[in-house]
């Protein structure tokens, strides 16, 4: 929810740091500007006290990329939540299925994964390796977006019948079942009391479901639930 009086400047600058991370090369600060729809010499000032902060850097030619202050940033927060280090252990025991493997969170209208492991690999190389996709698009993402209320969806998305109809089924079975843009099925449950949620993706039977949620729920319970092992 916006506060009644919210700070327009740090909205920008996180806009344009969100940006420059997400971006897979440097970027002008014109690009950027026509990007978040901001005033070229707003954006100006802002990547320069980004730069300044080490947030952002610029290459030779002068595009702006994230800055060495970022990494610093993504571990001190990964640190404190402590998310991460919990995953790894259960999302490792899923490769079993020869499933892919997927962890992730909402952002904005976006589905983050900050753990995407195709069969076989492991999981240093799983971390952070995919970038933002619709949220709609993406069984963790429609399992997110289920935990919302309907006007929240709405105020989002606009009115949706085909939408609403399957958010509507997943608050029912408590557990996404999508077919992705590859033609793969995924299926993903939250984790309970916090905003990640987690699925396996692939080929496989309705016959096969119930052990992959089983799987799932009780990955996401051990997830959930930190004890001094996970810490």
């Amino acid at each position: 929810m916006l506060p009644a009086q919210p700070n327009q400047s740090l909205i920008d600058g996180l806009a344009c740091l969100q940006a420059l991370a997400s971006s897979s090369e440097a970027v002008g600060n014109r690009e950027l500007a026509r990007t978040l729809g901001l005033e070229p010499t707003r954006v100006n000032r802002l990547l320069k006290t980004l730069a300044h902060l080490g947030l952002a850097e610029q290459d030779a030619q002068r595009r702006y990329r994230p800055g060495p202050a970022i990494h610093v940033l993504a571990a001190q927060s990964l640190f404190g939540s402590k998310l991460i280090r919990r995953a790894i252990g259960p999302l490792e025991e899923l490769h079993r299925f020869g499933l892919i493997v997927a962890f992730g969170v909402l952002w904005r209208d976006q589905t983050s994964y900050l753990y995407h492991a195709e069969p076989g690999m492991t999981a240093a190389h799983a971390l952070g390796r995919v970038g933002l996709h619709p949220a709609t698009a993406t069984g963790i993402g429609m399992a997110l977006l289920a935990r919302q209320p309907d006007e929240s969806i709405s105020d989002q998305y606009g009115p949706s019948d085909e939408l609403s109809g399957a958010l509507a089924r997943i608050r029912t079975q408590n557990y996404a079942l999508v077919t992705t843009d590859r033609r793969h099925r995924t299926v993903a449950v939250v984790i309970e009391g916090g905003d990640a949620a987690l699925g396996l993706s692939g080929e496989f039977p309705d016959a096969r479901v119930p052990e992959l949620v089983a799987a799932l729920r009780d990955a996401a319970a051990e997830i959930g639930a930190p004890g001094e092992g996970n810490e």
